[in-house]
């Protein structure tokens, strides 16, 4: 079952699949990381987002007044959830300077994951109608915005803990 310019559906769950995959095995534990590094993960999420959402612009054309308005909505509503999430999350000073041990946390991948699927859903709910697209990039601006935010905060706590132990 194919769209007009869309993958067929066994290659596009093989692709998402493996992206889920790789993401709950990554959150899923805890794990050493440099403060210089610790970006590089958001930023490939957001690189596939912006090229999820710009892929599907080129198949079905939204108006970008539209789109920025879903995108907007959604990251407002991601940023309460990413201050949880970073709150929520165990972090720790190690004894290298600029390294902290994060605590695992597979809810980062669980919301990624499910606002491609909801999304995914959403496509064929809707049926190319113009509230399906807007909808779903609203969801991926909520899952970026959690991320992002919760990194933020986590960020935050480790620069509280080393400033506690007279590290800064």
């Amino acid at each position: 079952m194919t769209q007009p310019g869309n993958l067929p559906l066994p290659q596009m769950l093989l692709i998402y699949g493996f992206v889920a995959v790789t993401l709950i095995v990554r959150f899923a534990r805890p794990r050493r990381m440099r403060v210089s590094r610790m970006w590089i993960g958001p930023l490939i999420l957001l690189a596939l987002t912006v090229f999820a959402i710009w892929g599907e612009e080129q198949i079905i054309p939204t108006p970008p007044l539209l789109i920025a308005l879903a995108l907007g909505i959604g990251a407002l509503l991601g940023i309460p959830f990413g201050i949880l999430r970073g709150i929520h999350t165990s972090v720790s000073a190690t004894d290298r300077r600029d390294v902290m041990l994060l605590g695992p946390s597979w809810i980062v991948a669980a919301v990624w994951i499910g606002a491609f699927a909801i999304r995914a859903g959403l496509r064929y709910a809707f049926m190319g109608t113009a509230y399906a697209y807007p909808l779903g990039d609203g969801l991926l601006a909520f899952a970026m915005a959690m991320v992002v935010v919760s990194y933020y905060v986590i960020y935050r706590k480790y620069r509280s803990l080393e400033h506690e132990a007279g590290q800064i």
